[in-house]
This record gives structure tokens, C-alpha cells and sequence, in this order.
């Protein structure tokens, strides 16, 4: 039997495509410390950008996002790109094309693209953690408004 291979290994020996490899900064793995954090909603919030184009991701974009209690997105919509939220801790709800549904730890969310949606974060005490998946990267940019820490 062989010994098993360290997953960094692995990735360490991994080929980018020739797409990913052409763009400035592209990376395999990036490490949270090292992406930088906005605040959003007046400070009610902030969006921590670690897969976007900057860093080489043409396809999706992942943020993390965490929302103080009572925070409210206001409704909008991303013409171009599907929105995936996998909550972590926390509660919320959401409307989506009118309709309106709750979503806490566990909860995956989907929100087509051009679709428009709202949500409050239900949790009295806990912030609302989530993981943000724009397939059709562009809409995290909207996070960069304010300075980074």
C-alpha cells in the first residue's frame, strides 16, 4: 500500500489551465487572512472577497459574509450571475421573486440570476454567517465601497 499524499502536495504540483495561468495574480488557494475585508451596510456587516477575478477566477467569485443582527440587504438583482449562499450561523429571511422564506445554519440558498431579492437577518444575538457564491463573477464588487482592513 502507498503512503498517502499531503492534499497541499498535490496542489502544489497541480497545472493551472492556460486561462487561469494567464491572469495577473492567479492563485490556487487563498487563505482568508491574506483576502482583504469591506464593510458593508453602513457597518452593519462586511464581505471578506477570496475567489474573484483578481485573484484569478473568471468562473464564480466566493465572499464570506457575516451580518449583524437586524442588518437588511435591500432587494436587488445580478443581471448576469446566479447567487449561492450556504449559511453557517445565524438566521434570516429572504424574499426571492417574491416569495419569502427563512434559511439558518445548514441552509443553502439559490437565487437565479436576474431574480430580485431581499433579506433580514432574524438572529436576535448572533451574526448571520454566511458563504457567498457568485456563479458569473462581478456582483462582489459592489463590497469593495468602503476601505479594506
Amino acid at each position: 500500500m502507498r503512503p498517502a499524499v499531503p492534499f497541499v502536495v498535490v496542489l502544489a504540483v497541480c497545472a493551472l489551465p492556460a486561462a487561469a495561468a494567464d491572469a495577473p495574480n492567479a492563485r490556487v488557494v487563498v487563505a482568508r487572512e491574506s483576502a482583504p475585508t469591506y464593510p458593508i451596510l453602513g457597518g452593519k456587516g462586511e464581505a471578506t472577497l477570496l475567489l474573484n477575478a483578481e485573484t484569478g477566477s473568471k468562473e464564480a467569485a466566493l465572499s464570506l459574509l457575516t451580518l449583524a443582527p437586524g442588518a437588511e440587504v435591500l432587494e436587488h438583482l445580478h443581471e448576469g450571475s446566479a447567487e449561492l449562499l450556504y449559511i453557517e450561523a445565524g438566521a434570516c429571511e429572504l424574499t426571492v421573486g417574491g416569495v419569502k422564506v427563512q434559511a439558518g445554519p445548514g441552509s443553502a440558498v439559490r437565487i437565479p440570476a436576474g431574480v430580485k431579492h431581499s433579506a433580514r437577518v432574524t438572529s436576535a444575538v448572533q451574526s448571520l454567517r454566511a458563504v457567498q457564491v457568485y456563479v458569473g463573477p462581478g456582483p462582489e464588487q459592489r463590497f469593495r465601497g468602503g476601505p479594506s482592513k
